[in-house]
């Protein structure tokens, strides 16, 4: 049901077969994410677990011809095939992927889809340039290398990109919602990961359900949120099989998957900026700022809180430094002229690069290829733990961040720019092994 024109195709997949495996114990995080500490657990909880294709362990022995990671991701996924503990989804469909998940002490609800996405429409529709496919984050050569390698030797997408959509009419939302509830999408998994997020998986084969997804879809355009090194590296792959004319390998489409953007589940979370191997003297700083920044004291225990109360009527971070004093440091925005033109450009005005331009580079003389290379910088997702790093004297001091705001990853991406780094933390991550896109015809 490989309809031409259309941006989303249905599928058959490979999913884990229940009959042989636990569902909980063979999926994993995404493969960027993942230690060496984490992937060893992963290969301990089941030897059907998803990370020896994703990122198998590397080994003494390894070379660059039929013995490595990559080769062995391939041989394992068409052993687990051959042994029946993973099987191919007998009808064409749409997943419909729900993650149930608490943020900030409250419980919240991601709903999206999972299923192709035709690299071949995004090249008609000008490859990210019209109404197509849009990226917010600058990509680099050794990652894609990476997952190029993985994708030639296993033939497969073991995990989907993640992008989101504007769905204001909520359209699609209910389509998918409906679904559910009226028993047309057929539950697949439903299970809890170590950090107590509810996976739910459904399937879709019903073509008029489909087609409406499809319709709804077709003018809109799409916003990667976490996996451009993965997309970058599928019109790659697409790429090289149709330049060096290779038979039986079907790389026209990509394993995406789409959420709405406008549902309450749909949430990003701060990284925070840590500051370490650099002495920060603070009444110098706080004298280096105060023209750029209205800057007030406030105790240790509302911090967290004022910083958020504060983000809210405009650019706001708190700021701990190494002597216990903490302060809410909120941006003047009193430029004229050309500056003033500069910040009211959706990338000069995010927050993360109001940080990085007035109190990383100008009043600590961090630069950008510091900034780049991660010389004094440590990036920290969980406030708490970077205020632990901060009282054990591992960290100088620490920027507190608000989170980026949806529209302005849409507005940001819609332009061709790219953000700084770590700018936006999509809450929670996808599940990798609910869905494996073979690419072999």
């Amino acid at each position: 049901m490989k309809e031409a024109g259309k941006k989303i195709l249905p599928f058959k997949p490979y999913i884990y077969n229940s009959e042989f495996v636990d569902i909980k114990d063979v999926v994993s995080p995404p493969y960027d994410v993942i230690d060496e500490k984490l992937q060893d657990n992963l290969y301990k909880k089941s030897d059907f677990n998803i990370i020896r294709l994703e990122l198998g362990k590397e080994f003494s022995g390894d070379n660059g011809g039929g013995n490595n990671r990559y080769s062995r991701a391939g041989g394992f996924f068409k052993d687990w095939i051959k042994r029946g503990i993973l099987k191919l989804e007998t009808e064409n469909s749409i997943y419909i992927y729900v993650q149930k998940f608490y943020a900030g002490g409250a419980l919240y609800e991601r709903i999206g889809f999972i299923s192709l996405f035709s690299l071949n429409k995004a090249d008609e529709e000008g490859g990210g340039n019209n109404n197509s496919i849009y990226g917010h984050e600058m990509t680099l050569s050794k990652p894609k290398e990476d997952r190029f390698k993985l994708m030639e030797a296993a033939k497969a997408n073991f995990s989907p990109i993640f992008s989101i959509f504007e769905d204001k009419d909520l359209n699609v939302l209910n389509i998918l919602t409906g679904s559910i509830k009226s028993a047309a999408a057929r539950k697949i998994f439903d299970f809890k990961d170590d950090s107590n997020t509810e996976h739910i998986l459904y399937g879709i084969s019903d073509e008029s359900i489909i087609k409406s997804i499809q319709n709804e879809i077709d003018g809109k355009s799409f916003y990667i949120a976490d996996g451009h090194h993965r997309f970058e590296t599928c019109v790659n792959f697409r790429n090289y099989v149709r330049q060096n004319g290779i038979n039986g390998v079907n790389a026209d489409a990509c394993m995406m998957y789409f959420a709405p953007a406008n549902q309450k589940g749909l949430i990003i979370l701060p990284t925070h900026r840590c500051i370490v191997n650099k002495k920060i003297e603070l009444e110098a700083f706080l004298d280096e700022i105060k023209a750029d920044f209205n800057i007030r004291e406030v105790d240790s225990e509302v911090l967290l809180k004022e910083t958020k109360k504060a983000g809210k009527s405009g650019t706001s971070f708190g700021f701990a430094h190494s002597s216990g004093r903490n302060f809410i440091l909120s941006f003047k925005n009193n430029k004229t002229g050309k500056d003033a033109d500069a910040e009211k450009s959706p990338l000069e005005s995010l927050d993360v690069s109001i940080l990085e331009n007035y109190a990383l580079k100008k009043a600590l003389k961090i630069s950008q290829d510091d900034i780049d290379n991660q010389r004094y910088l440590i990036y920290e997702k969980d406030a708490n733990r970077a205020l632990e790093k901060l009282n054990d004297g591992v960290v100088n001091a620490v920027f507190f961040m608000n989170p980026t705001k949806i529209e302005d990853v849409i507005k940001i991406a819609s332009q061709n720019l790219r953000m700084p780094q770590k700018s936006t933390f999509f809450y929670p991550k996808l599940i990798t092994g609910l869905t494996i896109n073979p690419l072999m015809s």
